[in-house]
């Protein structure tokens, strides 16, 4: 029994002694790795020393790149707030520049409302002549006091009384038409002059075969201001649309039965636009109508021989009376409608002139 027991230590300690040689070259192995993993971990650190280097350097690039940014900045700083102290004080002299402006542009309207209030006293006893022939060495006083006497039924004497200075003005419009001058009639009263409108309204008196025809003086300045209501005019003109000018600013439309004041270029345009679209929509034998009424209406002999000394009330038919002051207002009103019609040609043609003659220049 003890035998076997021997063999089997014996076979054990063999086995050990093997497994001890064995283990030699792995460990050789194992620290080759090492140190292997060693090196590459020492080349790791290496070429993470050189990157931090890198960063180092790049990280100075960057503080210094930044202090130039900063300065930059700064100086940027300066000038946004010089360039915002020069906005201020542009400001400043814009507004100053702007309350000038309006200063001036007051001091300009009343100087022209002085300069019109002066031209309208003056024009006021004035009156203008065209159509009456020129000719060399004339007397034009003798010939406006035949004219005049003829008009207003009276002596040479009498006219002579009732004028101050007679003259004649140069205008292109007459030396492009190739037309007699313009006379300029000064009238001692201002009612004397009404009285000349009031019977040239009813009455026309001839020189020489022409017809003279009688205006009444308007002062530059409402003509210029006129100016913006030409498209509205013309309109009224082409539709036979009854209107006044005010003396002031502005228009009176007569437009279906009821009278509408234009006092701005807006409310112009606005009426402007709605005679235009109303005219689409009227049909055709409303227009004919209305075409014929109104040829009746200036075709009518009672408006062209009223006379007021002659005029009496039916008291038996039980008519209204008739405020006569208002009939001769509404004929002055006719009258000066067509003089200032006639006036605006005239002045459109002078500056047309004008221009062709500035171009050629």
């Amino acid at each position: 029994m003890t035998t076997p027991k021997m063999k089997e230590g014996k076979d054990t300690k063999g086995i050990a002694r093997k497994g001890s040689v064995s283990e030699e070259p792995s460990v050789k192995e194992m620290l080759k790795e090492i140190i292997k993993e060693l090196q590459t971990v020492k080349e790791n650190q290496e070429a993470h020393q050189e990157t931090t280097k890198e960063q180092t350097k790049s990280l100075k690039e960057i503080k210094e790149e930044m202090k130039g940014m900063k300065v930059e900045i700064a100086l940027l700083q300066r000038e946004i707030k010089t360039l915002k102290n020069e906005r201020t004080e542009m400001q400043k002299t814009q507004e100053s520049l702007e309350r000038k402006i309006k200063i001036l542009n007051l001091e300009k309207e009343k100087a022209e409302e002085k300069q019109l209030q002066t031209e309208t006293k003056e024009m006021e006893y004035q009156l203008r002549l065209r159509n009456i022939q020129e000719e060399q060495g004339e007397n034009i006083r003798e010939k406006v006091k035949e004219i005049l006497g003829e008009l207003m039924e009276r002596t040479k004497q009498e006219i002579e009384d009732q004028t101050d200075r007679i003259f004649r003005i140069n205008t292109n419009y007459a030396i492009r038409n190739r037309t007699a001058r313009d006379v300029i009639v000064h009238f001692v009263k201002k009612t004397q002059r009404d009285e000349v409108l009031k019977i040239n309204s009813r009455r026309t008196v001839f020189y020489k075969g022409k017809k003279v025809i009688i205006l009444k003086e308007i002062p530059g300045i409402i003509l210029n201001r006129r100016k913006k209501y030409s498209s509205l005019v013309e309109e009224l003109k082409r539709q036979k649309i009854r209107f006044r000018w005010e003396r002031g600013e502005g228009l009176m439309a007569t437009y279906q039965e009821k009278k509408y004041w234009i006092t701005n270029e807006e409310v112009a345009k606005d009426f402007l636009g709605r005679i235009i679209r109303e005219k689409g929509k009227k049909p055709e034998t409303e227009r004919e109508g209305e075409k014929e009424r109104k040829r009746a209406r200036t075709e009518s002999p009672e408006k062209e021989n009223l006379d007021a000394k002659n005029y009496r009330m039916d008291i038996s038919k039980g008519h209204d009376t008739t405020n006569l002051n208002k009939v001769e207002e509404e004929i002055e009103e006719e009258t000066e409608e067509k003089e200032e019609e006639e006036e605006e040609e005239g002045s459109k043609g002078e500056e047309e002139e004008e221009k062709k003659e500035e171009g050629e220049n």
